[in-house]
C-alpha cells in the first residue's frame, strides 16, 4: 500500500489523479449496478422495497418499527403484548405502511386488548412474514429448503446462528452445541460464530484465562469443521469493542497449533474501530509466517461495524471517549484504507478479503481496484441475506460469486432475532448511512450524486485517516468556573491498565502513618473537624489568629476546596495502589474496587 501523504509532491499528485480516475470509474460502475438491479426487480420486491423505503423515510414509521420489534415482540404474555401493541399504534400511527395496512393496524389496536389470544398471534405471524428472507428459520424443512434454493442459484451461505446475550455456562453450552450441529450438516459449509456467544462471562481483566477458555472452544469447533463429511469454514465474528483483542489473540493462538496450522479460517475486522488497523497489521504479518510454515490461509471479513449505539452508551456510563470513530466520514475512509492494507502484495499468498457491504460504491470500488491491481481472486463479496435481493443479484453477476450472510433462528427462539433486526433497522435509519438510501436510490437522482460525493471524499481521505486508539478517559477540566464531571472508570481493555492493577494486587502497598492513640489528641482532631464544619456552614473565612497557622478549621473555603481537589487528584494518580490495598485488606475484586475509587474521588470534587 502506498501512503500518498509520504510521497514527493509530483508523485503524490500523480497518485491523486489515479485515485480520482479510479473513483470516477467506480461511481459509473455503481450506477450500472443500481440500474441493473432496478430493472431486474420482481413486482413483489418492488412493493417491499417501496414500502420499507417509505417507512424509513417517515419519522413515525421508523419509531413504530423500532417499538414493534424491540417492545411488542419481546412480551410473552398476550394480554400485556396486546396493550403495548395498541399503545404503539396509537402513538406512532402512520400511513407510510399503506392505506390497507394502516387500517388493519388501527383495527388490530382496538381489538387486541379485548381478544389478545386471537389477535397477537396474528400480529406476530405478520411480523415474521415481513422478516422472511432476512432471518432464516433454523428448523427443517425450511432451513434445508433455503440452502438448497441458494445452492441452485450458485450463491454460498454463511450461516450465523442468532441468540440473545450469553449469561451462563449452560446457555453457552447450548449455543455451542447448536453451532456444532450446523457444522455437522452436509448442506452447511460456512458458519459464523462470536466467541461471546459460546463462552460465558468473558472478562478483559482476566485476559489470559478468558483467552484459554475461548481457545478450548475454538479447538473443538475447528476439529469438528475439519472432520465433518463436508468441510466447514469457520468465521469468527464480534460485536463489542471489548471482544476485539480477546478474539484476535485466541484466533492466532489456536491456529498456531500444529493441529490447525494448515487449515483456512476467518475473522471479522470492524472498520469503525481505529484499533483494527493495528490488529489487521498483526494478523497479516502472522498469517504470512504461518502460511510459509504450514500452508494455512486466513480470510478477513471486512465490515464497517454495527454496534455504535451500545458503544456510545457504554462510553457515556464510564466517562470515556467512545471507541469507534466519531464520524461516518472517518468510518468510510477507514474501510477503504483497511481494504488497501489487506490487499497489499506481500500478503497475497496468506490473506484473502471478505468485502461485506451493501454500499454499491464500496462494492464498485473493490471491483475496480481489484481488477486494476489484478487481485480480484483475493476478494469475496458478501451481502446480507434478504436485504435488497435485486442488488445482490447484480453484484453476483458482476463479481462472479457471492456469499450471503444468513442469520438463522429456531421458531421457538424467535425473540433472539429481535436484537439483530433492531440493529439493522438502526443502521438503515442513520441520516448519513447508505443503507437508508438503499430502498429509494435511483441512478439519476440527486441522492445518488450526494452518495457519490461522499464516496469520493472517503477515497481521498483514506490515506490520512487516524488509526490511533480512541477510547480514553474524558478530560475533566475541573477548575473554579467549570461544572462537576464524574471521574472516569478504568478501561480494562487497555493492557497497561490491566498490568498496573495486577501488579498492585500482587504486591499491595504498605501504608505508613503515625497512629493517634491519646484521647486528648483525638479530641483535638475532632475539635478541629467540628470547627471547620461550623465555619463552612456559617460562611466564615480566614479566621486565622496568631498561633493558629496550619489549623484546617481556620482556613478559608477556597483553601479547603483546593485541598479536596488535590486529594482527588492524588487518589486518581494512585488508583492502582488503592485497588491493590482494597484487595489485600477487604478482599475487593478489581471490578468492585475500581468504581468505588471513582466514587471517592467524586465525593472530594
Amino acid at each position: 500500500m502506498t501512503d500518498t501523504a509520504a510521497l514527493p509532491t509530483s508523485s503524490r499528485s500523480e497518485a491523486d489523479r489515479t485515485d480520482a480516475a479510479l473513483a470516477d470509474a467506480a461511481v459509473e460502475l455503481a450506477r450500472r449496478l443500481l440500474s441493473t438491479s432496478l430493472q431486474d426487480e420482481s413486482r413483489r420486491e418492488v412493493r417491499r422495497r417501496e414500502r420499507l423505503g417509505a417507512l424509513l423515510a417517515d419519522e413515525r414509521g421508523r419509531q413504530m418499527i423500532f417499538a414493534m420489534t424491540d417492545q411488542v415482540l419481546r412480551i410473552d404474555d398476550p394480554a400485556l403484548a396486546a396493550d403495548r401493541f395498541a399503545d404503539v399504534v396509537r402513538r406512532h400511527h402512520t400511513t407510510a405502511v399503506g392505506r390497507i395496512d394502516a387500517l388493519l393496524l388501527r383495527a388490530g389496536a382496538m381489538v387486541a386488548p379485548r381478544l389478545p389470544r386471537i389477535v397477537m398471534p396474528l400480529v406476530v405471524k405478520r411480523i415474521k412474514a415481513e422478516t422472511h428472507g432476512i432471518v432464516i428459520p433454523a428448523d427443517d424443512p425450511d432451513f434445508a429448503t433455503h440452502l438448497e434454493r441458494r445452492a441452485r442459484d450458485g450463491v454460498k451461505i454463511n450461516v450465523n446462528p442468532l441468540g440473545e446475550a450469553i449469561l451462563s455456562d449452560a446457555e453457552a453450552d447450548e449455543r455451542f452445541v447448536s453451532v456444532l450441529d450446523r457444522i455437522g450438516r452436509d448442506d452447511v459449509d460456512y458458519v459464523s460464530v462470536k466467541v461471546s456467544a459460546i463462552v460465558a462471562n468473558l472478562d478483559a481483566m482476566a485476559f489470559e484465562l478468558s483467552v484459554e477458555r475461548i481457545c478450548d472452544r475454538l479447538r473443538t469447533l475447528y476439529r469438528a469443521a475439519e472432520t465433518s463429511r463436508v468441510r466447514t469454514f469457520v468465521n469468527l465474528d464480534m460485536e463489542e469493542y471489548r471482544d476485539l483483542e480477546l478474539t484476535v489473540q485466541s484466533f492466532m493462538r489456536v491456529l498456531d497449533d500444529d493441529e490447525f496450522a494448515a487449515i483456512d479460517a476467518g475473522i471479522v475486522m470492524q472498520a469503525y474501530l481505529p484499533d483494527t488497523h493495528d490488529a489487521a497489521d498483526r494478523l497479516g504479518a502472522w498469517a504470512v509466517e504461518r502460511h510459509a510454515r504450514a500452508g494455512g490461509t486466513i480470510k478477513v471479513r471486512l465490515v464497517k461495524g454495527a454496534n455504535l449505539a451500545m458503544e456510545a452508551v457504554e462510553a457515556e456510563l464510564h466517562g470515556w471517549t467512545a471507541a469507534p470513530y466519531g464520524t461516518k466520514a472517518d468510518v468510510d475512509a477507514s474501510y477503504k484504507a483497511m481494504l488497501d492494507s489487506l490487499l497489499r502484495p506481500e500478503w497475497a499468498p496468506a490473506v484473502r478479503v471478505g468485502l461485506a457491504s451493501h454500499n454499491l460504491f464500496d462494492i464498485a470500488w473493490a471491483l475496480t481496484i481489484g481488477a486494476r491491481r489484478n487481485v480480484l481472486d483475493r476478494i469475496e463479496f458478501e451481502m446480507l441475506e434478504g436485504m435488497a435481493p435485486a442488488q445482490a443479484r447484480a453484484v453476483h453477476a458482476a463479481a462472479g460469486r457471492l456469499l450471503m450472510y444468513a442469520p438463522v433462528v429456531a421458531d421457538d427462539d424467535f425473540d433472539a432475532s429481535i436484537a439483530y433486526l433492531s440493529r439493522r433497522l438502526d443502521e438503515n435509519t442513520q441520516p448519513d448511512n447508505f443503507l437508508r438510501s438503499l430502498f429509494t436510490l435511483t441512478a439519476d437522482s440527486p441522492e445518488f450524486d450526494r452518495e457519490a460525493d461522499r464516496f469520493r471524499t472517503a477515497v481521498n481521505a483514506r490515506h490520512g485517516v487516524d488509526r490511533s486508539r480512541r477510547r480514553a478517559p474524558l478530560p475533566l477540566g475541573v477548575d473554579t468556573d467549570s461544572r462537576f464531571a464524574a471521574e472516569p472508570d478504568s478501561d480494562l481493555t487497555d493492557a497497561a491498565t490491566r498490568a498496573a492493577f495486577l501488579d498492585a494486587v500482587a504486591t499491595p502497598p504498605t501504608p505508613t502513618f503515625t497512629p493517634v492513640t491519646d484521647t486528648a489528641a483525638i479530641d483535638a482532631v475532632m475539635s478541629t473537624a467540628t470547627a471547620a464544619l461550623l465555619a463552612g456552614r456559617a460562611g466564615e473565612e480566614d479566621r486565622t489568629e496568631p498561633g493558629d497557622a496550619g489549623r484546617p478549621g481556620t482556613r478559608s473555603f477556597d483553601e479547603r476546596r483546593r485541598w479536596l481537589l488535590v486529594a482527588a487528584d492524588l487518589m486518581s494518580a494512585e488508583r492502582a495502589e488503592t485497588i491493590g490495598l482494597m484487595a489485600a485488606e477487604v478482599a475487593k475484586t478489581i471490578h468492585e474496587g475500581d468504581p468505588e475509587v471513582s466514587e471517592a474521588i467524586d465525593f472530594c470534587r
